[in-house]
């Protein structure tokens, strides 16, 4: 009888979708190059093209609509660095949420320094959110750009993305949202939207890694990252890789036929593990009575250290993730739970378990009969930051 495991750690890659390694295998045996006018070529070329289809229907985009990357950081990157304004000037402006993946924050650094653009700090809330109102008293005169994930993927607070993006489109800005955390939950209609740039990822669907992409809305301008090349109607230079989204379209379609009763399914796990902590002198649930994305829990336990916890579960046949860092020279907490205001005794304590379209209810159950005890191993382990007692 094989050991019991549970994969709890969706959030850095989730599972492949039924059928994904093998079309990916099969586009490899048939690769070729999408700019060969050859006949394979040409065969790429359409395969590439139902692939952005798929996508573009999932998300309500039209395929135009839609460029291929590498990543979700390199799309981030493209949007904050290369968006250009009517008449092709640059914002005068960018305007992040401090909770943003380090990609958009060093993005939008990166671009103050070399082109002169004040980046302000959106405020959040005490629980996390941002006020649409007091971000809406920010916005600049425009031209301007907006960043706001739609959803955080280590602790799961969702934002208000579409009243912000009203607000930033009557005053004449752009809003860039990534997307990533949210993509496998939250259906939407990008057509709908007062979107006009979205990150999107292929591993968090399910897909392979190694493929992404920003959807750009018509009409709006954005210079290449990588220059090279006319592939993705120029926009990126860069042997695209076919295989990788034709493995994306593949967990799409599963996806599509699977998402409201995945979506109800991850409502109930997630609710199960917050049970089980509550009975937990000194753990606490990060974002906890704010909105949240299902399947995504973050845990916060005062009195150890969110790496040793990680490898004693891992011992236990437990992989999850932590927003703690830390090494035998330095300590330091995740800056998502720095600025949620979090005290570094609880962030340093963080056990954040993400969980997917195949998620059992036996990895749940596996999870809350071995965290009790390694929670208790590790702060006897750790006597001068011990629990005081509570009774």
């Amino acid at each position: 009888m094989k050991p019991e495991r549970a994969f709890l750690d969706c959030d850095n890659q989730m599972p492949f979708r039924p059928g994904v390694r093998e079309s990916v295998l099969s586009g490899l045996e048939s690769y070729a190059n999408t700019m060969s006018r050859s006949r394979r070529g040409n065969l790429a070329r359409e395969r590439l093209e139902h692939s952005r289809s798929l996508l573009a229907r999932a998300l309500g985009a039209h395929p135009s609509e839609v460029a291929f990357v590498s990543s979700g950081s390199e799309a981030n990157t493209w949007a904050i660095e290369r968006v250009v304004m009517r008449g092709g000037i640059p914002p005068r402006s960018l305007l992040v949420s401090p909770l943003e993946h380090v990609s958009v924050l060093a993005a939008a650094e990166t671009r103050s320094r070399s082109e002169g653009i004040p980046v302000v700090r959106l405020p959040l809330q005490s629980n996390g959110v941002i006020d649409p109102e007091r971000a809406g008293d920010l916005l600049p005169e425009p031209p301007f750009l907006v960043s706001v994930q739609w959803a955080n993927p280590e602790v799961g607070l969702i934002q208000p993305v579409v009243e912000i993006g009203e607000l930033v489109r009557r005053r004449g800005g752009l809003l860039h949202v990534d997307f990533i955390a949210a993509e496998s939950t939250i259906p939407i209609s990008f057509s709908d939207l007062p979107i006009d740039l979205l990150t999107v990822s292929s591993s968090r669907w399910g897909g392979p890694p190694g493929v992404a992409a920003l959807l750009i809305r018509r009409g709006v301008r954005i210079r290449p990252l990588l220059e090279g090349g006319s592939q993705e109607d120029g926009r990126r230079g860069g042997v695209q890789p076919v295989f990788l989204a034709e493995g994306w379209g593949c967990a799409i379609s599963h996806w599509e036929s699977h998402h409201p009763e995945e979506t109800k399914r991850l409502k109930d796990l997630s609710f199960r593990v917050e049970e089980c902590v509550s009975l937990l002198d000194g753990v606490s649930v990060a974002g906890r009575g704010a909105p949240r994305v299902p399947g995504l829990v973050s845990l916060l336990a005062r009195g150890i250290d969110g790496q040793a916890a990680l490898s004693r579960l891992e011992r236990a046949g437990i992989e999850v993730g932590t927003g703690s860092s830390c090494s035998a020279d330095s300590l330091k907490v995740s800056h998502v739970l720095s600025e949620l205001g979090i005290p570094a005794v609880e962030a340093q304590g963080s056990v954040v378990l993400s969980m997917g379209w195949n998620t059992r209810s036996s990895e749940i159950d596996l999870f809350c009969r071995q965290f009790p005890g390694i929670l208790a191993d590790l702060r006897e382990l750790a006597p001068a930051l011990k629990m005081p007692d509570l009774h």
